[in-house]
Parts: C-alpha cells; structure tokens; sequence
C-alpha cells in the first residue's frame, strides 16, 4: 500500500520572499498602521510572522518596489500607501514561483548562498591551476577596483561593479568550464534585479565598497601566493561578509 504524501503550504516548502511580502502585507493592514507612519520594528515584525530578519528584509524589499512602503536606513520603514483592499493570493505552484522570482530577481539570501559553496572550491582551485595570464588578469581587476573605488563620488558604483564581475569571471575561467563561467556571472548579475538592486541601493556606500575591496584582495593574495586553504577561506569570508552587509539593520530595533 502506497503512503499517503503530505505537502507543505508553498510558503514553508519555498520559503518564496514573495508569498511572505503577501503575508507582510496582510499584517500591516490588520495592525491598521496610518498612511505615513512608522512600521514597528524589524525585529518585531520578524516576531509577528515567525520568520528570520534576512527573509523579512526581502519581503520589505518587495512592497518598497511596489510602492506600498519606504524604507529609510537608519529611521525605519514607513507606510506610503494602504495597499489593502486585500485580495487574496491563492497558493501558488512551483512553476508560479519561478516566474516571479525571475521578474523580480531570485531571493539574495539564496544566490548569496549558492555562491558561497561554488565560488569558494572555484577560489581554491584558482590557487592550485591559475596561469600567469589569468593572474595578470586578477591582478588588473583589482587595480580597476581600486582605482574605481577612489572615484566612486564621481562615476558611482557600476565601475566598481563591473570589476568585481570581472574579478570572479576571472577566477571561474581557470577551471576552464564555460556552464561554471556562466552561472558564476549569472549569479553576480543578480544584483541588478529590481530586488538586488533594491538592496546594493539602500546599502552600499563608499565604506562598504572599501571593505569589498579589502576582501578582494585576500582572495588574490592567497591565489597568487598558490593557498588553496586560504583562497577558499578568503572567498568565504568575503561572501558571508558581503551578505551581512546587505542584511544591515533598516532602523530602530
């Protein structure tokens, strides 16, 4: 006899930053917050839905795109539209779900994470199998990176962000694999989704982009220095740190 499969709603099997901005939207209408007003906490709103501050962040993200919220680091979140005559969205299928995510952009938390396991064993086989051209190559993006960094006030921050692509484009090209190469900048061109570029907007600043440029430059010392242990670790320390810096806290606790 077959066993009967239990399915999990779709916000607990996905975890869909999508369906939790729905559930967020629903909360704020029933706290019946004023038009202009300040949304309590971060931490409490987390409270509120049982969910963690980096998954609430993404759904912040996503009713700030929509025009329903403002999001003012340092200050807090404030309501800028009552977006609720509620409608309620029906569960949605996994097929819904990659449709939205590739309208909006995938979940940062995710793409932060899936980089984290490809691009630190990509770090330490770099370290093992570089050649003195692709390390020429490294070494010349980190020079961009840092030139563009001294005239971030005056170019902004795609100079910057075009070296880092270029940086680990060139790390993923030492393993000769051209679907590796691929995903790896698929991967970093998430962050001009609406919801990545959402976050690098509200977060990134000359500080942030300093510390970036720091870590950059660990990885290449240990490639160049042919570390495989230590390239893999500075990759990991950058990517965890990068991801904390995007999940900087908005407001007041």
């Amino acid at each position: 006899m077959q066993k009967a499969v239990t399915t999990a709603p779709v916000l607990d099997r996905a975890r869909s930053y999508m369906h939790i901005a729905e559930v967020l939207r629903q909360e704020i209408h029933r706290m019946d917050v004023p038009v202009g007003a300040r949304l309590p906490s971060e931490r409490e709103l987390a409270q509120r839905l049982q969910i963690s501050r980096p998954s609430l962040r993404e759904a912040l993200i996503v009713l700030e795109l929509q025009g329903e919220i403002e999001i003012r680091v340092g200050s807090g979140i404030y309501l800028t539209r009552d977006a609720l005559q509620i409608v309620p969205v029906p569960e949605l299928q996994a097929d819904d779900v990659a449709s939205e995510a590739s309208l909006m952009g995938y979940s940062p938390r995710e793409v932060n994470q899936t980089r984290f396991f490809l691009e630190s064993g990509v770090a330490a086989h770099a370290a093992r199998f570089i050649t003195h051209k692709q390390l020429k190559a490294l070494s010349a993006s980190m020079a961009t990176m840092r030139k563009a960094l001294d005239l971030r006030g005056h170019s902004g921050d795609k100079p910057l962000a075009d070296a880092d692509r270029q940086f680990h484009a060139t790390l993923a090209s030492t393993t000769d694999n051209r679907l590796l190469v691929q995903t790896i900048e698929d991967l970093f061109d998430q962050r001009y989704t609406p919801i990545g570029g959402s976050m690098h907007r509200l977060f990134d600043n000359q500080l942030v982009w300093q510390s970036a440029v720091d870590e950059h430059q660990a990885v290449y010392d240990a490639v160049a220095d042919r570390d495989p242990l230590q390239a893999q670790a500075a990759m990991q320390r950058h990517l965890t740190r990068a991801h904390a810096r995007l999940m900087a806290v908005i407001g007041p606790h």
